[in-house]
């Protein structure tokens, strides 16, 4: 899905420019600019059709999978975090909403979001197998650095939006950043007790054998 993410942005990009030319006589650098801006930026009136929306329609799909998985577990009556169920819960209006209101910014989303979930299910699959990756911390890091990076970049979607003719579903992207602030909050509370109660551990393990 990563890769077809990419893909899907990167032509996009390139067929900008001939799109606007068409209609307008732009100079390179400008066209330039408003392909760039694209990606945080969707211009309204913007409709969801073309290969990065086709993406994120299988992301939304995908996240009916996740949620079927999560039911599953809890009928094994495995234990799971309030922050497992509340994210393949809410995910799925989140990804929704992508659709429904053609969201600003979700083309970033999907890549970087994307690239998480490899690393992740690439560390289950390992588990899977019997081996012990080493990179479990660095799945929580990796989440925690993709919600940061979204307010990054939600800064210069701001800009365009205030500054320009405004980003097309700027309602739906205020719902995802009230859910990604609940997520970073869930993960970085999860990452403390996660692995400073590990470290605890492994600091009084060590004291007793001195």
């Amino acid at each position: 899905m990563f890769v077809g993410c990419t893909m899907a942005t990167l032509s996009e990009l390139g067929r900008l420019p001939a799109v606007t030319s068409s209609f307008t006589v732009l100079d390179a650098s400008y066209t330039k600019r408003l392909s760039w801006n694209w990606v945080f930026c969707f211009p309204t009136g913007t409709r969801a059709s073309g290969p990065v929306f086709f993406w994120s329609y299988v992301f939304y799909l995908s996240k009916f999978y996740e949620l079927l998985d999560t039911f599953i577990m809890i009928l094994k009556r495995r234990k799971l975090t309030f922050l497992h169920v509340f994210h393949h819960a809410i995910v799925i209006v989140m990804s929704f909403f992508w659709l429904e209101y053609v969201q600003s910014l979700q083309v970033i989303a999907l890549l970087t979001n994307t690239s998480v979930h490899m690393l992740m299910y690439s560390y289950y699959l390992m588990c899977s197998l019997g081996f012990k990756p080493f990179w479990k911390k660095i799945v929580t890091n990796c989440q925690i650095v993709q919600f940061m990076f979204s307010f990054a970049v939600s800064f210069y979607m701001l800009y365009l939006h205030f500054n320009g003719t405004g980003c097309q579903g700027f309602w739906a992207w205020t719902f995802n950043a009230f859910f990604n602030a609940s997520l970073l909050v869930l993960f970085v509370n999860f990452h403390c007790k996660q692995y400073r109660q590990r470290r605890s551990e492994n600091q009084l393990h060590s004291t007793k054998r001195d």
